[in-house]
């Protein structure tokens, strides 16, 4: 196997910065640190978040801009190819030895991968999200035949599943657990949040959209009331929560640790997930957690890490107040879901991406 690549192009797909996207990046400051020059490739407006309000994500890294999304009326064959299109004229002038693809969704960059698989480049696609009821359009498998690149994902459950969706033999797709950093805990501070005092607070952190449940929140707030549903992160269903009561709306905050030690519960009403960040930071902020089995199928000793609900707002309301009333029940899921999160290790994480690289190149 050759050695880890010196130059590494990370591709970014995505119309947004979430969860997928800082996990990414979490991991090009990584391969930084080992001592690799990387390039980000993203649209203008997913680098303008990773340098702005989400804090210092790109680090070191070259922002290479460029229309990855196609227009949404552009036919499958079309579209993959402008966003291959897009790659191009940054493979001559930063010849990468090797990429690191962002999927969100599995097939959200294959026009990137067939370019560079054109080209020549040794490539890594990482898939995020991975449904049991997607099937791939006859286009779509046809461009993955041409693709050349090693297939990971974010959780073993998640890799088995892509076999399944792309018609490979068992353990095809390699599996790279997320990980968070060593942290100190922060400390709460609802007054510096603007989080009002003496009520309960349920927060959700991350994308506002159907399959994350935001649309929940409102139903929520209204069963818990006097208490409220903070909502921390941005979506399509941003303006419609925006009026809504017993809902607090905080828009993108990288302040997520000190918000998770400041609220009563965390909430994640997801449909489907790959491994949730936002579930590692509220179990190393000791924040207990109120998730939908989705959300934590990369974790086998899920019930003993966190309440089970059902996507039902008279559901998670009723064990939203039971998570509050058995403050000794609470205590244990807490203490486990933190010993849990120390185990999901982000050097861990890193180096596991480094060596499928090489892989990759060999």
């Amino acid at each position: 196997m050759r050695g880890q690549p010196e130059r590494i192009l990370v591709v970014i797909p995505s119309p947004i910065f979430g969860g997928a996207e800082a996990q990414t990046l979490q991991v090009a400051r990584g391969l930084m640190a080992m001592g690799a020059e990387v390039a980000v490739m993203a649209e203008p407006l997913v680098l303008a978040a990773a340098k702005g309000a989400m804090g210092a994500a790109l680090g070191a890294a070259r922002p290479l801009p460029a229309s990855l999304r196609a227009p949404d009326d552009l036919p499958t064959d079309a579209a993959i190819a402008w966003q291959g299109r897009a790659l191009q004229p940054w493979l001559g002038p930063w010849r990468p030895d090797a990429a690191l693809v962002c999927c969100p969704l599995p097939a959200e960059a294959l026009g990137a991968l067939t370019a560079l698989t054109a080209a020549g480049i040794p490539s890594l696609a990482v898939a995020h999200l991975v449904r049991v009821d997607w099937v791939l359009a006859p286009l779509q498998r046809a461009a993955l035949a041409s693709i050349r690149a090693d297939w990971a994902a974010v959780s073993e459950p998640s890799a088995r599943r892509l076999e399944v969706l792309f018609g490979w033999p068992p353990h095809r797709v390699a599996a790279i657990p997320n990980g968070m950093p060593a942290m100190a805990p922060a400390a709460a501070d609802r007054a510096r949040l603007g989080l009002p005092e003496g009520i309960p607070l349920l927060a959700q952190v991350g994308r506002l959209d159907v399959r994350k449940g935001a649309q929940l929140a409102p139903a929520i707030g209204a069963a818990i009331a006097p208490g409220r549903v903070v909502l921390a992160g941005d979506g399509p269903l941003r303006a419609h929560l925006e009026q809504a009561s017993g809902v607090l709306m905080l828009g993108q905050r990288e302040d997520i640790p000190a918000l998770l030690a400041s609220v009563d519960a965390f909430l994640l009403a997801s449909e489907h997930e790959g491994c949730p960040l936002s579930v590692l930071e509220a179990a190393r902020a000791g924040c207990p957690i109120l998730a939908t089995r989705q959300a934590l199928e990369a974790w086998p000793e899920a019930a003993e890490m966190a309440r089970i609900i059902l996507r039902d707002p008279d559901h998670i309301a009723a064990i939203f107040t039971d998570t509050l009333a058995d403050a000794p029940a609470t205590a244990r899921r807490v203490a486990r879901a933190r010993q849990v999160a120390q185990a999901w290790d982000e050097a861990a994480m890193i180096r596991r991406t480094a060596f499928l690289l090489a892989a990759a190149c060999a």
